[in-house]
């Protein structure tokens, strides 16, 4: 995205650090660097700088340190909204800044990326260069097995360590209720219930919350992120509010997705509540999660097995035996289903904007050439 330009930001690392940067991008900064120089153009561009994305907004970006050690506003031009929806900068980014003119030159690569399908059938980007991921869920009416799976999902697709964090623990007589189920159907994911409100209980996340590390809290509306991030930040970054107690759904307090620097020296990113999280682009992290049903399925007599009646099928023997709950194989096929459904989706949508873009440069050309005749 550089235009064939060779960018050498300059870097404090004692900003960069506060910010998440850590030993994994160094090194790809390095490799970034080896890339633009080998470019076919080899114009340099001294005047610039590293700065990571802790806000976006419609007219650009918000960056860290825009200049100096401050935060700040920072346009993007045109080019940056032609290609397809991932070439765009999004929260925890880190790009390179034109000193002088304050635009944004370059994207560095991704070592993480969590993005779903948004309500308008578009791909959304969620946060990128995560390190680990706080799946958030509360001891309500709204604990869901099946939710969380979705999360676990698009988190281990993307390469992220998951935690499973049950909150509001405190609130219920029973924690067994909610804690059992979660051991039993996650059991090599690492789990916390804890206790927002008490400094002691929010201390057993700190592993999670040091220098270099990012930090995403992902969850539905009212299961305590925002009152985890001001847990861990020490101070309140973001509103909370009640929860209906009907059925223990929350209201939209966090309205935008945005990065806080915490005093354990890492990041954390708290995002709006998605109760709809479509998948996309997640096969490998469906495959991941249920490596039981994969294991068996490559048991079965038949290839193509679809796990239904066909003789010689593993999966549908193991629920007999109740080695596998059916309920765990209908969503497996759920989320399989889904993911490929939303993939090909995105295919062909890529395909309509190439091939507008290809129509409107070539529209452009002919009336260019149009001009230069007349003169």
């Amino acid at each position: 995205m550089s235009d064939g330009q060779i960018v050498n930001p300059s870097a404090d690392l004692s900003v960069l650090h506060a910010l998440g940067w850590g030993t994994d991008d160094q090194h790809r900064l390095d490799d970034w660097r080896d890339m633009r120089a080998s470019s076919a153009l080899n114009q340099t561009y001294p005047d610039s700088h590293l700065a990571r994305v802790i806000a976006v907004e419609r007219t650009g970006l918000t960056v860290a340190p825009r200049g100096g050690a401050a935060d700040g506003h920072v346009p993007m031009s045109g080019r940056w909204f032609r290609g397809d929806e991932e070439t765009r900068p999004t929260i925890g980014d880190w790009v390179v800044i034109d000193a002088r003119t304050g635009m944004l030159l370059d994207m560095l690569p991704r070592r993480s990326l969590i993005k779903r399908i948004n309500p308008l059938g578009a791909l959304q980007l969620i946060a990128a260069n995560v390190d680990s991921a706080l799946i958030v869920t509360s001891c309500n009416a709204d604990f869901s097995l099946e939710r969380l799976e979705r999360y676990l999902s698009v988190v281990l697709e993307a390469n992220i360590a998951p935690v499973l964090v049950l909150t509001k623990i405190d609130l219920v007589e029973e924690p067994g209720i909610f804690t059992d189920p979660l051991s039993q159907r996650f059991p090599d994911i690492a789990q916390l219930a804890v206790n927002a409100l008490s400094r002691e209980s929010v201390a057993t996340l700190a592993p999670w919350c040091g220098e270099g590390q990012t930090l995403a809290l992902l969850g539905s509306s009212g299961v305590g992120k925002s009152t985890l991030v001001n847990a861990l930040s020490g101070v309140v970054v973001q509103h909370t509010a009640a929860i209906r107690e009907e059925d223990g759904k929350g209201r939209h307090t966090t309205t935008n997705r945005s990065l806080h620097r915490l005093p354990q020296g890492g990041v954390i990113l708290d995002s709006p509540g998605m109760r709809e999280l479509q998948l996309a682009a997640a096969e490998e992290g469906i495959e991941e999660l249920f490596a039981d049903v994969e294991a068996l399925a490559a048991t079965c007599r038949f290839n193509d097995c679809s796990h239904a009646s066909e003789p010689g099928c593993a999966v549908q023997a193991a629920i007999e035996s109740a080695e596998l709950e059916e309920q765990r194989l209908l969503h497996y096929q759920s989320l399989k289903a889904e993911e490929s459904r939303n993939r090909e989706t995105l295919a062909a949508r890529h395909a309509r904007h190439r091939a507008f873009g290809k129509k409107t440069r070539a529209a452009m050309r002919t009336s260019q050439q149009s001009k230069d005749s007349d003169q």
